[in-house]
């Protein structure tokens, strides 16, 4: 890719040779020669063919494009060239039902597409993925390997990690005679635009009705979401959360590494739920909480202060049991 397109890719200003082949994407301490690199802190000596700086900033003797956000044009560098490594065309053994397919397309080896299912423009499907009856995925989603998709409907521009499901039965079971009876689950799950789901997460059907993913919303690896959950827009979900049955969640929350979330609680927009927290009751907007169960931050903090010094509050009263002074 010639540096004149780079230029226009990131809608900067370019000082250089315009010819200039950019071959990769690097950071500043590994970027070799091929490679496009960005500075933000004023650090700017590199071996790469080229830098992403702000307005300022003259890397003596190095072609530079000026951005507003070098970091950001720098991951918008490397998604563009990532997309180059993806897979093209439609595998010999890919199996193909009844479905429909758009303009572009890719499909892996050893993918099953089932009757009925519709996948839009430029959609990117790894080997060994399973997508189910009437699925729709739409344009520029990509599917890594080993990903099972049933009963569900995916938006723009999703990417979905390997060993995902998305779909499957929620945990649903009446305890009948001593028994243990399964709760049939009928609904879908929708996934809204731009979300990413990371490696090994599950996301449950409904019951009835949906599972909703917020536009947006960054999952990471290893989540459980349960059925009938509701989750905003923009909200960024950290490893090993688990979720249960019909939660709902507001816009722009951020929940930190194996939270707990008790069912049909309600959280609202702009939230913070720290690392480990147990959420037992409703969260309104804005707050930040932490601990087990989930209380406001600065309470919890306090808390554990206390905590903390009990062993030297305990050894004062033994002394002064014993007379000590």
């Amino acid at each position: 890719m010639k540096l004149s397109k780079v230029a226009e890719i990131v809608e900067g200003r370019l000082f250089g040779d315009p010819d200039i082949e950019i071959t990769g994407v690097a950071g500043l301490d590994e970027a070799e020669a091929g490679d496009i690199t960005f500075a933000t802190n004023g650090k700017k000596e590199a071996k790469a063919s080229a830098i992403l700086v702000k307005d300022g900033v003259n890397p003596s003797g190095l072609p530079y494009i000026i951005v507003q956000n070098p970091k950001l044009s720098f991951c918008k560098l490397l998604s563009e060239f990532a997309r180059t490594n993806h897979p093209s065309g439609i595998h010999k053994l890919a199996v193909i039902g009844k479905a429909v397919l758009g303009k572009d397309v890719a499909i892996g080896a050893g993918s099953v597409i089932e009757d009925g299912a519709r996948i839009g423009d430029k959609v990117i499907i790894y080997p060994n993925v399973y997508i189910g009856k009437d699925v729709s995925i739409d344009k520029g989603t990509i599917i890594y390997p080993q990903v099972v998709i049933k009963r569900a409907r995916i938006g723009k521009g999703v990417i979905v990690h390997s060993g995902v499901v998305i779909g499957s039965d929620g945990f649903g079971y009446l305890q009948h005679n001593g028994e243990n009876v399964k709760v049939p689950h009928q609904g879908n799950v929708v996934i809204e635009d731009e979300v990413e789901i990371g490696a090994n997460t599950t996301i449950d059907c409904g019951t009835t009705g949906s599972t909703v993913i917020g536009a947006g919303t960054k999952i990471d690896n290893l989540v459980q979401i349960a059925h009938n959950c509701v989750i905003g827009k923009n909200c960024v979900i950290v490893a090993q959360v688990g979720i249960s049955g019909s939660v709902q969640i507001g816009d722009n929350t951020i929940i930190a590494g194996q939270v707990g979330i008790s069912d049909h609680i309600k959280i609202g927009k702009n939230v913070k739920i720290a690392a480990r927290a147990v959420v037992t009751k409703n969260i309104g907007d804005g707050k930040v909480v932490s601990g087990f169960p989930a209380k406001d931050h600065q309470k919890e903090k306090r808390l554990i202060a206390s905590i903390n010094q009990l062993p030297e509050l305990i050894k004062r009263v033994k002394g002064l049991e014993n007379g000590e002074k």
